[in-house]
């Protein structure tokens, strides 16, 4: 990350957990700091502020995140003036509890109030004593929020706030608040800054992105949407994260099928191949609820990249639905497929089951899984040796002397060729193929 230059200068080292959306969080961040006169630094060394955006998706986040910031108390004794702070999910549902596990911690921000970030930092350097500033939502999301992005061609565009799903494992409703989501209008403006910026291709974010605009009035979708900023001049690539499966509509598939800017590339998680365990997960939909949407996507997206999520060791889980599991990987041809053993987070219904699953359980059911993943993954990807894929380059690999770039449907590509062509669109022969991976010789036209 960069900002411009700026006198005088502070120096401020942000380091980010968890997922995307937390991602542009801390671009957003940056950006609000930036303005405030910080620099960006690399080393925590030279840092007079640390920020730690936090995620608290997995059981051991909290220990993990206290672990982080006892090895930050040297660099305090170091630097007296040296300002620490913690935001993010974590935050959320540990709130003041962190001061006391973390006596050289100075601030504790949350999810809803990120925003006030350069407010909170000033008034901690006035008075010297700790800050939290926690609440549960915001009744309207500020738009005007400045962002230093960390890719040059890459831009996160988040276009809904929270989720409304209460899936029982999950700790994002109770840490990002219900869903809210921004206009149409607003997500087109940002778009455009992006554009004039020189991003050609942009990520729409949302923890339950299907379900974008249900919420507005006048109600709209994401289908909508993408019909909506699919002109805007500058952007070539439009993908979207992440879907809920009962909450797929033809509009968005039709739109997905007849938008060319709009890439053939469909998280979609399914977390469990058995109905089921489906039911206690509360996902409120099948497996073949699943299928039929599959069958109907790939039917009018042919090429469509499929990627999914999965916990293994769910309470309950017996080693047959757990085999149902493996073979739904099989059946659907994922083309990758993020796992996790079930963690039990604070205040989500599933964490009080009774009958939680062994750790050893579900260690040996998780490497079980991930080995079928890779075994699937390797299949999709040697269905495109010998084909033509465009390719956006992102990266320039010094030590291997390769460029690296991704595919319309997000696969990864590694390719020998001149630097200068990061962030452009080249044409890419795939010669060779690993699960995780393509490469491939450049056409030269």
């Amino acid at each position: 990350m960069s900002t411009a230059t700026q006198s005088p200068a502070r120096r401020v080292h942000i380091e980010t957990f968890g997922c995307q959306m937390n991602k542009s969080d801390s671009e957003k961040m940056l950006g609000l700091l930036a303005k405030d006169g910080y620099h960006w630094t690399d080393e925590q060394a030279e840092a007079d502020l640390i920020l730690i955006n936090s995620c608290s998706i997995r059981e051991n986040a909290v220990n993990r995140l206290i672990g982080h910031l006892g090895r930050m108390k040297a660099l305090k004794r170091q630097n007296p003036e040296l300002v620490i702070g913690v935001g993010g999910c974590v935050p959320q549902h540990e709130k003041e509890n962190l001061l006391k596990r973390v006596p050289h911690l100075d601030i504790v921000f949350g999810t809803h109030t990120f925003h006030k970030l350069p407010e909170l930092v000033r008034e901690f350097r006035e008075n010297q004593r700790p800050i939290v500033s926690i609440v549960r939502q915001l009744d309207e999301y500020p738009e005007e929020i400045p962002v230093v992005r960390e890719g040059q061609h890459h831009a996160w565009i988040t276009v809904q706030h929270g989720c409304s799903a209460f899936c029982t494992f999950c700790i994002v409703p109770y840490t990002r608040g219900q869903q809210q989501s921004r206009t149409p209008e607003a997500v087109a403006e940002e778009i455009r800054k992006v554009a004039a910026e020189g991003y050609k291709e942009i990520t729409l974010l949302g923890q339950n992105i299907n379900t974008y605009g249900w919420d507005l009035e006048p109600a709209t979708s994401l289908g909508q949407l993408l019909h909506y900023i699919h002109d805007i001049d500058g952007i070539e690539r439009i993908r979207f994260l992440t879907s809920h499966p009962v909450n797929m509509r033809d509009d968005l598939i039709d739109a997905m099928a007849e938008l060319p800017k709009v890439c053939e590339f469909l998280h979609l998680p399914l977390q469990a191949g058995n109905d089921e365990v489906l039911k206690r997960m509360r996902r409120n939909h099948t497996v073949e609820f699943y299928a039929e949407w599959v069958e109907k996507i790939r039917a009018k997206v042919p090429d469509m990249v499929l990627t999914s999520d999965f916990i293994v060791g769910y309470p309950g889980e017996t080693e047959e639905q757990f085999l149902d599991t493996v073979e739904s990987v099989r059946r659907f041809a994922f083309d990758s497929a993020n796992t996790a053993s079930y963690s039990p987070r604070p205040r989500t219904p599933a964490a009080m089951f009774k009958d939680q699953v062994d750790e050893a359980v579900k260690k040996e059911r998780l490497n079980h899984l991930n080995q079928v993943v890779r075994e699937v993954a390797l299949q999709q990807n040697r269905r495109h040796l010998g084909s033509i894929q465009e390719v956006m380059v992102e990266s320039y690999d010094e030590k291997r002397g390769n460029l690296k770039g991704r595919t319309r449907g997000n696969k990864i590509v590694h390719f020998e060729g001149n630097p200068r062509l990061i962030g452009q669109i080249v044409q890419i022969k795939v010669m060779d193929v690993t699960p995780n991976s393509l490469r491939g010789r450049m056409l030269v036209s």
